[in-house]
C-alpha cells in the first residue's frame, strides 16, 4: 500500500485542495512572512520620508537653481545682497565721464575750478590748489559718512571702530 492509497482510505481525501501560495510562505517561516509583509513596506515608506527630508533641506539651502534664478535658497543670500550692494554702489558712485552720481559731481566741480583758475591768470596756482583742498575735504567727508552708515548698519561694527 502506498502513501497516497493510505490517506484516500483512512477517510482523509484532500480534493485537490492547496494552500495559498501567501499561506505556504507563512507557515513555513512565520518571521521571515512578517520581516517581509510588514517591514519590508515599512521600511520603503520610511526611506522615502528621510528622502523628502532631504529633498527639503537641499531646496531651503540652494533653492530652485543655483544663483540668482528661480527661488532663492540661503545660500543665494550673500550673493543677493552683494549684487544690491553693487547695485547701489554704482548708482551712488556713477561715473566721473558720464557725470552721474559722486563721482561725476566731483568731476564737475574739478572742472569749474579748473575753469575758474584758467580765467585767474596769475593766481591760477593759488586756485588749483585752494581746488585741490576743497575736493580732498569733500571726499574724506563723503567718505566718513559712508563708514559711519555702515558702521551702524552692521551689529557691533561701530564699537571696533570706536564711533
Amino acid at each position: 500500500m502506498t502513501v497516497s492509497q493510505a490517506s484516500t482510505s483512512s477517510g482523509g481525501s484532500d480534493d485537490g485542495y492547496t494552500l495559498p501560495e501567501t499561506l505556504q510562505r507563512l507557515s513555513k517561516s512565520p518571521q521571515g512572512f512578517i520581516l517581509g509583509a510588514i517591514l519590508a513596506p515599512l521600511i520603503r515608506g520610511l526611506e522615502n520620508i528621510v528622502l523628502r527630508l532631504l529633498e527639503t533641506l537641499t531646496f531651503v539651502f540652494q533653492g530652485s537653481a543655483p544663483g540668482l534664478i528661480g527661488t532663492y535658497g540661503l545660500a543665494d543670500i550673500p550673493l543677493y545682497i552683494g549684487t544690491q550692494l553693487v547695485n547701489v554702489g554704482s548708482i551712488i558712485g556713477g561715473s566721473a565721464a558720464g557725470g552721474t552720481g559722486i563721482l561725476g559731481l566731483i568731476n564737475r566741480l574739478v572742472e569749474a575750478g579748473l575753469a575758474f583758475a584758467t580765467a585767474g591768470g596769475p593766481l591760477a596756482p593759488i586756485i588749483v590748489a585752494g581746488e585741490l583742498v576743497v575736493v580732498v575735504y569733500v571726499i574724506v567727508v563723503v567718505a566718513r559718512r559712508i563708514i559711519l552708515v555702515i558702521a551702524d548698519a552692521v551689529p557691533g561694527l561701530a564699537g571696533v571702530l570706536g564711533t
